[in-house]
């Protein structure tokens, strides 16, 4: 009796102490694979090798590039005249661009948040009363208009890069700018540079597709300060 009890507990030690070694390895196994995977893990500058962004300049992978919006012209309902002087004018361009570049469309929620902000600008100090409940009219159908899911816009950008030393790229890829947006003036193409905050709001829209958030916005309310205060307590602070 005695024997089979010693039995029966050196049977538990042993059970106990397999299971014990066991788990250990399994743990000692998970933690290397997440390491492992932790030392492969890439976060989206590793990924796009995005360097910095200032003077308008996204350098990545130690390529400078600025990004231009260009606008849009319906050339379908322009006369013959017209459309041959677009191609014309486009041709010359192609002909003689040296730099490398690359065209990048996508769509995007139509934004008033800009005509908005300059309404309120001018309806801020207007002493006329009709003229500040008209802009106020207009500002609830524009934001009304903007709260709409399906409405979208295409957006169509060149990206002109160059490798070399920084300030000597920005001159060029500045002057490169200047010289295109002249010619495209010429067929009524406006165009636009932009700067450090569209281009990173041009990416955050990229990689965030179903979000409403808008990045100059969030900076604007201070989302990038140690501490963020409530708009009371901001005009108390100003007053």
């Amino acid at each position: 009796m005695i024997i089979t009890i010693i039995l029966v507990i050196f049977s538990l030690i042993i059970f106990f102490i397999t299971l014990t070694y066991v788990k250990n390895k399994n743990t000692k196994k998970d933690i290397k694979e997440l390491s492992e995977k932790s030392k492969n893990f890439k976060n989206i500058t590793a990924i796009w090798g995005i360097q910095g962004i200032k003077n308008s300049i996204l350098t990545c992978n130690n390529k400078h590039s600025i990004i231009i919006e260009l606008g849009n012209i319906d050339y379908n309902l322009l006369n013959e005249n017209e459309q041959r002087n677009i191609d014309v004018v486009l041709t010359n361009i192609s002909k003689s661009f040296k730099y490398s570049s690359q065209f990048f469309s996508t769509t995007q929620k139509v934004d008033t948040t800009a005509v908005i902000e300059n309404i309120y600008k001018n309806i801020e100090n207007n002493k006329n009363e009709k003229m500040y409940l008209y802009g106020q009219k207009i500002i609830e159908y524009l934001e009304e208009f903007m709260s709409e899911k399906n409405l979208y816009v295409r957006k169509n950008y060149l990206l002109v890069s160059m490798y070399g030393d920084i300030e000597k790229v920005e001159r060029e890829l500045k002057n490169c700018y200047e010289g295109l947006r002249f010619n495209l003036l010429n067929i009524k193409i406006q165009s636009k540079l932009l700067n450090e905050a569209q281009i990173i709001e041009l990416l955050h829209r990229e990689l965030n597709k179903n979000t409403d958030d808008v990045v100059n916005t969030i900076i604007q309310r201070g989302g990038l300060e140690l501490y963020v205060i409530g708009k009371n307590e901001k005009q108390r602070e100003e007053g």
